[in-house]
């Protein structure tokens, strides 16, 4: 049993065939054609019109029970069944997946036959093999779903391969787990033997793949998130559900996509990319601390996963859990440009009909502000082997080290190019040094696919973003390389920061006290959404209040004004750390405490006693 707590974050035509052996049916409608035969069914899609439903009426069972109760009353989440969801709205798709699902598997039968006789006769024997081949095809055939996707329209084959793409981060995800029920905490007493977690989930491992289903035969990757029991697998005109060996679909239009990034205690091994942001223990008091009344009280991590919700119609919920929250963000987008509806064709006025241009020209745009983005992550560029000379320009000639602290700082300029002939959806990363800005590399197809849409927006308002980064290698014969130190696409603006800056590295997060005597200045701050990214800014002070009254202290405020301070073991801590007034990355929240503020800081040993 693993139990969490929980923050939110807010974060032309198309032709399919398909085919099993048995079936025969043609259905003509205006705009595209059904066929179904012995060698395929025929589905021509246009303008992203998806029809080829058979619906069907009937009573659906009633919901499923709760789970075994205990102590803690979890309830099951996963929404209707598929058997409910088929019985509801059936496509003759789903019917042709059912069926073969369903159908019986002969080939043990004959095998079991044949043995039991080769007693007999040896000739018995060798005749049974070759009939188990055959009979074992002959239900391979039978039990297999052929569908031929023939993507023409070019925006609807960028989208699905947009959401293939985007299985890169899904599938480099440590873990990933499928929440199946959840279950409230609402007493004291539940708080403090659960770590003082808010809920605790019920949840099963996720494995990712492009396979598709067993029952299906495809020419195309098709992205799959699966458990022993159920699976959901995104094909480019429907996402298909299975429970056991039931199967349904849902439209992508009629569903719905919530991505959230959430603080999760972690009983069990803590997956390699998760970040640790918080410490508690298994027992608690009413003060959060440990309860050393237990002597066996382990020290749990608090991690950050993304988590992406799916509900549609008919009842249909689904939630799923990644170890990073960049692995549920770039699920979260490629699927919402799935939902998106098509749009229709331009139609290019031929050369004569085109109005002439007028003598005044629209003036040049206006040169983009460089702003600082949030630093709160790490990804790796490519294509840095062609620029090697820019690079070691940016470097100075210099090699760096085999260790982090021996990697060469470097400010990094990321630029979208929509327009790139290799690759629409491009981002140029450029290093920025007293030399001027040159090219030294790119993001991965499937960041950039996730990060340009935010880089393109901030265009729009006037500004390019920046971001710290680090360059590696040099000397010796070996190539530079560059990483960035870059949060993930949902995360990027600082609210408050619209230009460049320094600020320390966002490597831990430290809590500010004091808040609730801020409130006004932190709701003046908070943008709405659960999260709320802004620049700290830290300056020498004294303890306000308590025991360490008046001993040195580090005062936290957002543009001049105080929101809070830290306690007098973390400022001796980052002491050092203030001279003049630096600044910081910091989130704020809002939960049943009011408004609270958290410091992103560098990780630093405690300071000496």
């Amino acid at each position: 049993m693993s139990f969490y707590l929980r923050t939110r974050v807010k974060v032309g035509p198309l032709r399919v065939s398909m085919s099993r052996a048995g079936l025969g049916a043609s259905v003509g409608v205006p705009g595209f054609r059904v066929g179904t035969g012995p060698r395929g069914a025929y589905v021509t899609l246009g303008g992203g019109l998806v029809s080829y439903r058979t619906t069907t009426r009937s009573t659906a069972p009633s919901a499923p029970p709760l789970l075994p109760a205990s102590d803690v009353v979890m309830a099951d989440i996963t929404g209707a069944t598929t058997l409910e969801m088929a019985a509801a709205d059936s496509s003759e798709f789903v019917g042709q997946l059912n069926a073969a699902a369903r159908s019986m598997r002969w080939w043990p039968w004959v095998l079991v036959l044949a043995l039991a006789l080769a007693g007999a006769s040896l000739w018995t024997l060798l005749a049974g093999v070759p009939l188990t081949v055959w009979v074992f095809l002959k239900d391979r055939i039978r039990r297999t779903v052929v569908v031929f996707y023939d993507v023409q329209d070019a925006e609807e084959a960028q989208r699905f391969q947009g959401l293939v793409d985007a299985f890169g981060p899904v599938r480099e995800a440590r873990r990933a787990w499928h929440v199946v029920a959840s279950g409230a905490l609402s007493t004291t007493r539940q708080h403090k033997v659960n770590a003082g977690a808010s809920a605790l989930v019920k949840r099963h491992s996720l494995d990712r793949g492009i396979g598709g289903p067993p029952q299906l035969s495809a020419n195309i990757a098709v992205p799959s998130l699966a458990t022993s029991h159920r699976a959901v697998y995104f094909l480019p005109d429907r996402v298909l559900l299975r429970e056991g060996k039931q199967y349904a679909d849902v439209q992508y239009g009629e569903l719905r996509i919530e991505a959230d990034v959430q603080r999760f205690i972690e009983s069990g091994s803590v997956p390699g990319d998760a970040r640790v942001v918080g410490h508690t223990w298994q027992y608690v008091n009413v003060k959060g601390g440990p309860d050393r009344r237990y002597k066996n009280n382990r020290r749990l991590p608090v991690l950050e996963y993304g988590s992406v919700r799916l509900s549609g119609p008919n009842g249909y919920r689904a939630t799923f859990d990644f170890s990073t929250p960049r692995a549920s963000s770039a699920l979260a987008r490629s699927l919402r440009a799935m939902t998106a509806p098509v749009a229709p064709p331009v139609v290019v006025a031929p050369p004569a009909a085109r109005p002439k241009p007028d003598r005044i020209q629209d003036a040049p745009a206006a040169p983009l502000i460089r702003r600082r983005l949030s630093a709160d992550g790490r990804i790796a560029i490519v294509g840095e082997a062609h620029y090697q000379p820019a690079l070691q320009r940016a470097a100075r000639g210099i090699a760096a080290g085999d260790g982090f602290d021996q990697h060469l700082p470097v400010v990094a300029l990321l630029v979208p190019e929509p327009q790139n002939p290799h690759d629409l959806h491009a981002v140029r990363v450029d290093a920025i040094h007293p030399g001027g800005t040159e090219t030294v590399g790119y993001l991965s197809r499937s960041d950039a696919r996730s990060y340009q849409p935010a880089l393109r927006a901030l265009g729009k308002s006037g500004y390019a973003g920046t971001c710290p980064a680090r360059i590696t290698g040099g000397g010796n014969g070996r190539r530079y390389g560059m990483y960035l130190h870059l949060a993930g696409p949902d995360a990027l603006e600082i609210t408050n920061l619209l230009a460049e800056a320094d600020l320390l590295a966002p490597e831990r997060t430290v809590t500010v006290t004091k808040e609730e005597n801020h409130q006004r200045t932190l709701r003046h701050y908070h943008s709405g959404v659960l999260r709320t990214i802004v620049a700290a800014e830290l300056a020498p002070s004294t303890v306000s209040s308590g025991k360490h009254k008046g001993s040195y202290a580090i005062e936290v405020r957002l543009d001049g004004q105080r929101v809070g301070e830290l306690t007098a073991a973390m400022s001796a801590r980052y002491r050092h750390l203030v001279t003049g007034v630096p600044r910081c990355e910091a989130f704020i929240t809002s939960g049943d405490r009011g408004f609270q503020i958290d410091l992103r800081l560098p990780k630093t040993d405690p300071a000496p006693r």
